[in-house]
């Protein structure tokens, strides 16, 4: 990946020594041309943001360090201490919002990329039923999602198994017959129907939802110090999208180090595949006006805000003045 480094922190002592240090450095390593972004394990959604750090790197000369920790929770939590200024938030950043932590959402990652693959045999959502459905962890993005979709589905109880490696590992526990029925992203449900054809099919499809998956989240007082900086971070990753929503192959061309254990030919299948939940506009619409209204009711009705969503405003989770000063510059498709 270039000079963008990867680590991977499972182990909880490593994980305490990590919290472990103070957010006093926040703007200096800035200064120094150096981001630290926390994130969970690397799948294929995220290659468009990794490759946006990449340009970054080339393109304003600022080094970033890749951190990844096991659950969303885990890397919320490293945000909000300080151990790195920027990270990816999911469904674990709305309630660290209303508990008071000072980070904002600053641009959409993506909406959605998930579904529900079963077995054949399991012909409609009423057979998930008693069955087990691998999903990635309690308060993740995909067990909200399934959690909200249930609500219209009276009687349906699955028995949740929690995998939170990723969709991968999900999707292995689906094809060995650990599991009935597994909640993983597209790229995922892709390999699945390439290693065994016509076996399982999608029963649930989430990514038609009109909400936002996973964000790009600020530590507050790093956004404060350093503005010129989020600016920057913000237009790379959004020409990133531009470019790879074009032709899927820039992604693939500029991966770097990257997911280089998935063959070219079939990584960009599945990035072609997950096309549809990169906004080019950065999710501008779903953090202002009506959209917004919607992303936080979604919250609210799954459990991770308490309501009434009237009582929230929007500025209480999004920081979108770094997406409109890029947006003025780069134009809309």
């Amino acid at each position: 990946m270039g000079q963008v480094k990867r680590m991977v922190v499972v182990a909880a002592a490593a994980l305490a020594a990590f919290l472990g240090s103070q957010p006093a450095t926040l703007g200096a390593a800035a200064e120094r041309g150096q981001l630290t972004l926390i994130t969970t394990v690397t799948r294929v959604v995220n290659l468009p943001m990794i490759v946006g750090l990449r340009l970054l790197e080339r393109e304003d000369n600022i080094a970033v360090t890749v951190k990844d920790l096991r659950s969303p929770e885990a890397a919320m939590l490293a945000v909000i201490e300080g151990q790195g200024q920027v990270g990816t938030g999911f469904a674990p950043f709305y309630p660290a919002v209303e508990k008071g932590a000072p980070v904002r959402g600053v641009m959409e990652l993506s909406r959605p990329e998930f579904v529900v693959m079963a077995k054949k045999e399991l012909a409609s959502v009423r057979a998930l039923s008693g069955v087990r459905l691998a999903s990635h962890s309690p308060k993740s993005t995909v067990q909200s999602l399934l959690e909200f979709y249930l609500q219209t589905q009276p009687g349906v109880q699955p028995d949740f198994v929690f995998i939170p490696e990723g969709s991968p590992a999900r999707a292995e526990a689906l094809l060995r017959g650990a599991v009935a029925a597994a909640a993983f992203d597209l790229s995922a449900a892709q390999v699945v129907n390439e290693r065994a054809p016509g076996k399982f099919h999608v029963l649930v499809d989430f990514t038609d939802q009109p909400v936002s998956s996973s964000l790009l989240v600020i530590h507050a007082d790093f956004a404060k110090r350093e503005p010129e900086v989020v600016r920057k971070l913000v237009r790379r990753i959004l020409e990133s999208y531009r470019q790879g929503v074009r032709d899927p192959r820039f992604w693939v061309r500029e991966r770097g180090q990257a997911l280089k254990e998935i063959d070219d030919a079939k990584l960009e299948a599945q990035l072609r595949a997950l096309v549809k939940i990169f906004d080019v506009n950065g999710g501008i619409g779903r953090m202002r006006g009506p959209g917004v209204l919607e992303n936080l009711s979604f919250q609210v009705a799954t459990g991770n805000l308490s309501g009434p969503v009237a009582k929230w405003k929007p500025e209480a989770f999004f920081d979108i003045a770094p997406l409109e000063a890029v947006l003025r510059e780069l134009g809309r498709p």
